[in-house]
């Protein structure tokens, strides 16, 4: 392909030829044979950089391999770049590897390589990714000029890796920080409270036929000169069952660089599950848009946290989101009663008011938090753009009010909730619902 300096190159030499032969009328008739062969030295130049150059790069090997696929946040993982020049020439040549913005990079990711026949050549760059998800790094590009810098014939050479990447350990700090699980909202929370054969005392009741012999109140017998017989009550602590519905629509796709409002809200989602998991209450989990149904049981095991972790290390955020249908699908599949939490983005804020009402009630306590973008709109230079940022938060903040009061018509908790709030947010209301034996 010609560059735009290319054109404008001929256009000049043309221009010039054309000139040379009026010049030529007057006796300057070597002006017009110097116009000629320069028009010929760069057309030459071009036709062989493409007769030539393109069969030759198209035999230049490229190889990429990396440390290892699967990764968490932060981790620094180092990769290799190979070239071997398989042609019987010498080839210089500009390479550069397609990354994406997930990861940070540093080293020799792009740069120019000059290569003998068959000689062989490794370029060393890291990558240390910055968001959740599955990735594609590849193709590799090789640019190859011609002496005169006017055209280029490029070649993608087809090798792609799939990284994976799940949270690190400094997102999951609820499972990692001993002195976060003394927090307040993370152990021994047993509020859910019902009569039962537990082991706390409740109080004494007229006995009946069911009762066991063995919690006869024997101290309140002819108590009031009557054969009365009176029975003990125990209260017992009911586990509860938590689901976390994660909103994976490409509205959870916003951000810049590696802020991105999916990362936050499945850092948040991981960091509850273990506060709850630690009260000895199970916890599910609900990855859903028009593109994902993702569906993981509560238990009060580790696994269902691991498994939620696995499958959003190998999805990305697609389709879109509707209350209404992720309740079907949470009635579908969440058979007992439950607490369930649903994080969202401000996306389907603009499509609340036409829900439809018999999909809304769902028979289970509902709490639903839609993420404020404030956090997630990059800080711009100059003073204009941070006033119309402002602006947009403005209209975004009020649009997310007008949803949360559209939810809650319908009887579900809705709250507008930030990225640094989100998770203190569901863990006041997860400890108020224990206490209202709610989800039991």
């Amino acid at each position: 392909m010609m560059k735009k300096m290319a054109f404008g190159v001929l256009a000049a030499l043309y221009g010039g030829l054309f000139e040379s032969f009026i010049y030529g009328l007057y006796g300057y008739q070597i002006l017009t044979f110097i116009f000629m062969a320069l028009i010929i030295t760069v057309c030459a130049d071009i036709i062989i950089l493409h007769r030539y150059a393109q069969e030759t790069v198209s035999k230049i090997e490229a190889s990429r391999r990396m440390g290892k696929e699967e990764m968490k946040k932060g981790d620094k993982i180092r990769v290799e770049l190979t070239f071997t020049n398989r042609t019987k020439r010498n080839m210089h040549f500009f390479f550069f590897d397609h990354i994406p913005d997930a990861f940070t990079i540093s080293g020799d990711y792009q740069g120019k390589i000059n290569l003998k026949p068959g000689a062989s050549t490794t370029k060393i760059y890291h990558i240390v990714p910055g968001i959740i998800g599955k990735y594609s790094l590849g193709p590799i590009k090789i640019v190859a000029s011609d002496g005169l810098g006017l055209a280029y014939v490029d070649l993608s050479v087809e090798k792609y890796n799939y990284p994976k990447v799940a949270p690190s350990s400094k997102d999951v700090f609820m499972e990692r920080s001993e002195r976060m699980s003394n927090m307040i909202f993370t152990t021994g929370l047993h509020y859910s409270r019902k009569a039962g054969q537990g082991y706390d005392f409740y109080g004494i009741r007229q006995y009946s036929e069911s009762d066991d012999m063995r919690h006869l109140a024997w101290n309140r017998y002819n108590i009031n000169g009557n054969d009365d017989l009176f029975a003990k009550e125990w209260e017992e602590d009911r586990q509860i069952d938590v689901v976390f519905c994660i909103d994976y629509s490409i509205g959870s796709n916003s951000g810049h660089g590696v802020l991105r409002m999916y990362d936050t809200l499945v850092s948040a989602a991981i960091n509850s599950a273990y506060a709850v998991r630690k009260n000895a209450d199970k916890v599910g989990f609900i990855i859903f848009s028009t593109a994902h149904n993702y569906y993981i049981p509560c238990t009060s095991r580790k696994d269902s946290i691991e498994k939620f972790e696995k499958i959003t290390s190998n999805i990305r955020p697609e389709g879109t989101f509707s209350m209404d249908a992720l309740n079907v699908y949470v009635k579908k599949c969440v058979k007992k009663n439950a607490m369930v939490f649903v994080y969202s983005s401000p996306s389907y804020g603009k499509f609340t008011g036409h829900e439809d009402p018999k999909f809304m009630n769902i028979q289970k306590q509902e709490y639903y938090y839609i993420m404020n973008p404030e956090g997630f709109y990059p800080m711009p230079d100059s003073d204009s753009l941070v006033w119309y940022r402002k602006g947009v938060i403005e209209n975004e903040t009020e649009s997310i009010k007008k949803s949360v009061y559209s939810i809650r018509s319908f009887g579900i908790n809705a709250r507008m909730v930030t990225k640094n709030s989100i998770f203190t947010t569901t863990m006041s209301d997860y400890i108020n619902g224990r206490e209202g034996n709610r989800g039991a």
